[in-house]
C-alpha cells in the first residue's frame, strides 16, 4: 500500500513538472513586440528626408518585404512567409525614423503586446538593413 502511495505521488509530481514544461515551451516563441522607435538617422543621409525615404524603400525590398503604401513620411511594409505575414509603419524624417506593429496575421499570435519571435527577427533585420542604407552614399540627382 505504501508502495502504491509513493509512486501516486512521484506520478503526480512528474505530471506536476511535464504540464508546467509545457506551458512555458508554449510561450518560449512570444516575446515583446519589438517596434524601434526613434532610431536616429546617421551617415551622408541625415537630415535629408528624400535620401532617408530612398534607404527604407532599397532596405525593404532588400530584407523581402513588399511596399503596402508610400506616403510623405511614412512607408507601409508587409511581409509574408508561407502562413505568417505582418504589415509595419515605417515613419522617418530626415533625423530618425521608427518602426511599428500595424497588423499580423493570427499565427504570429500576437496579443497587444506579445508576439512570435519571427516577427521581431524580421523587424530587427529590417531595421538593421535601413542603417546599413542610411550609411550608403547618396546619389546625385540624375
Amino acid at each position: 500500500m505504501r508502495t502504491q502511495k509513493i509512486q501516486t505521488f512521484v506520478f503526480s509530481i512528474g505530471l506536476a513538472l511535464l504540464t508546467a514544461t509545457g506551458a512555458v515551451g508554449c510561450g518560449a516563441t512570444l516575446g515583446p513586440v519589438l517596434n524601434p522607435s526613434h532610431v536616429p538617422v546617421v551617415g551622408a543621409t541625415a537630415g535629408n528626408d528624400h535620401a532617408v525615404h530612398d534607404a527604407i524603400l532599397r532596405a525593404v525590398v532588400d530584407k523581402g518585404w513588399t511596399i503596402a503604401s508610400d506616403a510623405p513620411g511614412v512607408v507601409r511594409a508587409t511581409i509574408q512567409k508561407e502562413a505568417l505575414t505582418a504589415t509595419v509603419a515605417i515613419a522617418y524624417t530626415g533625423s530618425e525614423f521608427s518602426i511599428t506593429h500595424e497588423s499580423s496575421s493570427p499565427a504570429l499570435k500576437f496579443d497587444g503586446t506579445r508576439i512570435h519571435k519571427h516577427y521581431n527577427t524580421w523587424v530587427a533585420n529590417l531595421r538593421g538593413q535601413i542603417n546599413v542604407e542610411l550609411q550608403k552614399p547618396i546619389a546625385p540627382p540624375s
